[in-house]
């Protein structure tokens, strides 16, 4: 102990410089990596193979935040890494032909309604008195046909189903989870009418 105690004494002591280098590097070394945002709301089996995509926005580290495909039939297969820049995906989705109004949401949070009227009771309709009434209003919707979960990063797209002067509106929302990290709202404005902006409110649900 008395020689551990000498040789203790030997050392220096730390400037604060030194100090403030040391615990900078502590929080880098225990700062957990950035998280990408890959999931949907509904997991399926995965399955659509990309024909042509076009020039993703490159996330900071070199993976791709977002990219938008197009295949033989006319669908479009969006694939999402990273909650980030709607606008960028928006601009990609118009030149691909779908008009659309995309938001990125905070986990827990949800945009106040209603933004615009819907094209169908998906949106805005009355509520479905149960399960059964809820499945045929979803499977009977064209707002529900016109996007499908395909993976857990990849949306499909069926422009067939989208009228002239409609509007895809796509809320998606992150979710604290590894198997569900982002969910996923969609639905079809009615032609010609405004979306309004997402007015981001607690989700009470």
């Amino acid at each position: 102990m008395d020689a551990l105690k000498s040789m203790w004494e030997t050392i220096p002591a730390a400037t604060p410089a030194e100090l403030a280098g040391a615990r900078q590097r502590l929080l880098d070394g225990m700062r957990p990596r950035r998280r990408f945002v890959t999931a949907p709301r509904l997991l399926v089996a995965a399955g659509v193979a990309a024909v042509a995509a076009v020039t993703p926005l490159i996330a900071g580290n070199g993976t791709p935040a977002y990219a938008v495909a197009e295949s033989a039939d006319g669908t479009l297969t969006v694939t999402l890494n990273e909650l980030r820049d709607p606008d960028g995906l928006e601009a990609k989705l118009r030149a691909a032909g779908v008009k659309a109004d995309v938001t990125f949401l905070a986990a827990g949070t949800r945009c106040a309604g209603p933004r615009f009227a819907g094209a169908d009771a998906m949106y805005g309709g009355p509520a479905a008195a149960g399960p059964d009434e809820l499945r045929a209003l979803v499977e009977g919707s064209r707002s529900s046909k016109a996007t499908k979960v395909t993976s857990i990063r990849t949306v499909r797209i069926s422009p067939e189903y989208i009228k002239p002067g409609e509007t895809l509106v796509m809320e998606f929302r992150d979710n604290p989870s590894t198997q569900r990290p982002w969910q996923l709202g969609s639905w079809l404005a009615r032609a010609n009418t405004p979306v309004q902006p997402c007015t981001p409110i607690p989700d009470a649900n």
